[in-house]
């Protein structure tokens, strides 16, 4: 027998926690009435998504194209099972649409699409989410002129692609502060324990190698998660990642840290035990900060692009061909105004924001 509840902690960070555990609860069910997914994964970075869009996340979710919105990227996108628990959390799908995972015709596949108007991309694919995120933080910095910030959250899997470390290199060489990584070190993957394992120094030294402001935290304390969102948002001139230690099946006694358990749904008999230590079934709604108003500096127009156009005989170069493609099409776009503030408003927990006891240290959940 589950227990069910709605009520709301007395502070911030305790419903965060809350949240947290009401994600991993949901992680599960939907997981296991689907009989597939990946429940372990998304229990490990739960409390990392619960702090996040209870403080940090400035996001419509009735508006999912309004340009200022933040952006929260999956790159472990096999952490579906997570990131539809927020979906229901936010209040942008029901439980009961939460429980349509991986049924045939439901919008709520494997992984996350843009079927979903809350999903910027696809991702899945390991080693893909980061090195787009860096493209959307660019495009925020050089093109739209706009404060919205780019979350992003990977697994350590896929740590070992290459994309992942080209990512790092081009946010780190653009200075792209509106960036925040967040690492989800479980140190377990599909096949046993991952290179490195929870030796988080090396991943400490190898993203400051690449120009990042790296942070190391317990994944799950709410504390040390909230502090360091808060820094990653006063941050100037570099990209933040989080590197967070996390445990996989966090919160369930019999698969915690254990291998086998990656990509696994939980048969109902454990899932019904899961639930009962997770502290039950809950139903905690989430009222998430939305942004101020922005328009991007370059608008979209409908201006004709004449694109080039060559013989079938004519010998031309591949990289001079798609070069003078490209500057037609960009010809179009008029050059970006300079934005007269990058700064964002003071958030909820940031380090620039007042103490916990301050008036102002407000609730942004309901």
């Amino acid at each position: 027998m589950t227990v069910t509840t709605e009520a709301l902690a007395t502070t911030d960070l305790e419903f965060a926690r809350q949240l947290g555990q009401q994600l991993r609860v949901d992680s599960i069910r939907s997981s296991t009435a689907a009989g597939s997914g990946h429940p372990t994964s998304s229990m490990s970075a739960a409390d990392l998504v619960a702090v996040l869009i209870t403080r940090y996340l400035q996001y419509d979710w009735n508006k999912p194209k309004d340009p200022n919105n933040d952006h929260l990227v999956f790159s472990k996108g096999h952490a579906s099972p997570l990131v539809y628990a927020m979906f229901k959390a936010a209040g942008a799908i029901t439980d009961a649409e939460m429980m349509t995972f991986r049924k045939f015709g439901s919008r709520l596949q494997g992984h996350p699409t843009p079927a979903i108007p809350w999903v910027d991309v696809a991702t899945g694919s390991l080693g893909q989410g980061l090195p787009i995120a860096v493209g959307v933080a660019l495009a925020g910095q050089k093109l739209d002129n706009l404060p919205y910030h780019v979350w992003v959250l990977c697994g350590d899997s896929e740590l070992a692609e290459g994309s992942i470390w080209e990512g790092f290199d081009k946010a780190g060489f653009y200075q792209l502060a509106n960036l925040t990584a967040i690492l989800d070190i479980n140190r377990l993957g599909q096949r046993g324990e991952t290179e490195y394992g929870w030796t988080l120094d090396t991943y400490r030294r190898r993203v400051e190698a690449f120009g990042c402001f790296p942070i190391v935290i317990d994944g799950h304390d709410v504390t040390a998660i909230d502090r360091a969102y808060g820094t990653a948002l006063s941050a100037t001139g570099k990209p933040t990642v989080i590197i967070a230690k996390t445990i996989k099946g966090k919160g369930f006694s019999e698969i915690e840290n254990k291998d086998g358990w990656h990509g696994k749904a939980l048969p109902p008999d454990m899932a019904e035990r899961a639930i009962k230590e997770l502290g039950g079934i809950r139903h905690l709604k989430v009222k998430t900060a939305k942004p101020e108003s922005g328009q991007p500096a370059i608008k979209h127009t409908e201006a004709p692009v004449t694109l080039p156009t060559y013989k079938k005989e004519d010998k031309v170069a591949t990289r001079w061909g798609r070069s003078r493609t490209w500057s037609r099409w960009m010809a179009r776009f008029p050059t970006p105004r300079t934005r007269t503030s990058s700064r964002r408003p003071t958030r909820i927990g940031s380090s620039r924001s007042t103490s916990p006891s301050s008036s102002s240290w407000r609730r942004r959940s309901a």
